[in-house]
């Protein structure tokens, strides 16, 4: 399977309440959030976490890696001792990390506090897995991350990514750095790119970031990097004067995972009434939905084929239907074949009602897709679209997509969509 999950998480030793003794609830949104996040890493069966730590031993040029057999820290510099953790490392992954990842320098020693605080959650949450832990990459994060992201995808296995990391240290007059306007910032940029272009987090400037006092944001570009995803903030708090960020950032879903197999089926003359149907009270499959199915190869769109209500009896059927449309029916492309199948990815565009709107202020390019009538003529946009920063753009696009001149007036409708990625 690879990588099966991507979170973000902060790593503030007061969350433990061994050692924040009644402080911690303060931060009570933080505190439902990590449960929350690493819950959801328990019942997705994450066998090893990768761990980004910007407290672990760094290296200006290149990334560190832990490679003693047994890792071990504790919390004792913080007043508990008695809070020990030990794990069995992956000595696997981190064999293929020495001979694929570029820059590797191992190193030893225990486990810093950036990766003990996720690791203590997990822990509590019932997870007993392997670990790899890395020092966060002082250059090139992104570059890191595509290269993780590849060598998870040849690895056996289930495997989820956790980037440690504080947002602003400088977000209050009586916290521990002070207050700089940058701080506050800094921290709205960042979830503001989370909800609607992630890409735009890696363009920051430069002397914001450093004014803002932050120690994440190489390790939550490296983890964005390493799979797409739609990223989802759980909680977001500066009670201390320093930022606290919950996020899940990618996980892998079931149904894109059926629509590959479902194209799979048909590019080898497989009988498709002899394909299983996945079960249908799970993930949605049962419920009647319109989807639109999207295949890239190299990022690059290679087809998407879609319906705006359901045709068929159920999601799997209609993504069944929509997923062999969009590799073999796109007219903007040849039909795909069969070896190219290991160099796509896919996505499932799952669509909710169709909702007439008197006028384009009552839509949102990143939250809502949006449909253009006009005598007969229709044409559909999909939300969270790249370059597709307006409403302005996205009503032009569907009006192009529709024949419908840019000038003439329109019936104008919105609908919001759950993306589901590999």
């Amino acid at each position: 399977m690879s990588l099966v999950y991507s979170v973000f998480v902060p790593h503030p030793p007061i969350l433990v309440p061994e050692i924040g003794r009644g402080e911690e609830l303060k931060c009570q949104a933080s505190l439902d959030a990590y449960y929350e996040i690493v819950n959801r890493l328990v019942q997705a069966e994450v066998e090893t976490v990768i761990l980004i730590s910007p407290h672990a031993q760094l290296t200006q040029k290149g990334i560190t890696l832990l490679t003693d057999e047994v890792v071990r820290g504790n919390f004792a510099q913080f007043g508990a001792v008695q809070v020990s953790l030990s794990f069995a490392n992956d000595l696997v992954m981190i064999d293929q990390f020495q001979q694929d990842l570029a820059g590797v320098i191992p190193v030893q020693g225990p486990i810093d506090h950036g990766a003990l605080v996720p690791l203590y959650f997990l822990k509590k949450a019932g997870w007993n897995g392997k670990v790899v832990l890395l020092g966060m990459p002082l250059e090139r994060p992104e570059e890191y991350g595509v290269q993780m992201g590849g060598i998870l995808d040849r690895l056996p296995g289930r495997h989820a990514l956790v980037a440690s990391g504080d947002m602003s240290h400088r977000l209050k007059e009586d916290g521990p750095y002070g207050l700089d306007p940058a701080g506050p910032e800094c921290d709205k940029l960042v979830l503001q790119a989370l909800q609607k272009d992630p890409k735009k987090i890696a363009n920051l400037p430069v002397a914001l970031v450093e004014k803002a006092g932050e120690c994440g944001y190489r390790s939550l570009r490296m983890a964005l990097a390493a799979k797409e995803g739609a990223p989802e903030v759980l909680s977001y708090e500066g009670t201390f004067g320093v930022g606290y960020l919950v996020a899940d950032l990618y996980h892998s879903s079931p149904l894109p995972q059926w629509a590959r197999r479902c194209l799979k089926a048909y590019l080898k003359k497989d009988d498709p009434g002899r394909l299983d149907l996945p079960d249908l009270s799970s993930a949605g499959f049962g419920e009647r939905r319109g989807c639109f199915v999207t295949l890239k190869q190299n990022g690059q769109l290679r087809g998407c084929i879609g319906t705006t209500e359901p045709w068929q009896e159920n999601l799997a059927l209609e993504i069944q239907h929509n997923a062999v449309a969009a590799g073999t029916q796109d007219p903007r492309f040849r039909p795909v074949r069969m070896d190219e199948l290991d160099t796509l990815s896919f996505t499932v565009d799952v669509l909710g009602e169709l909702e007439k709107i008197a006028g384009p202020e009552e839509l949102d390019p990143w939250r809502y897709g949006v449909v253009v009538r006009q005598r007969g003529k229709s044409g559909l946009l999909l939300p969270h679209l790249e370059g597709v920063d307006t409403v302005s753009d996205q009503i032009s696009i569907a009006k192009q997509k529709a024949g419908i001149s840019g000038e003439d007036s329109v019936e104008l409708w919105r609908f919001e969509v759950k993306r589901h990625y590999e």
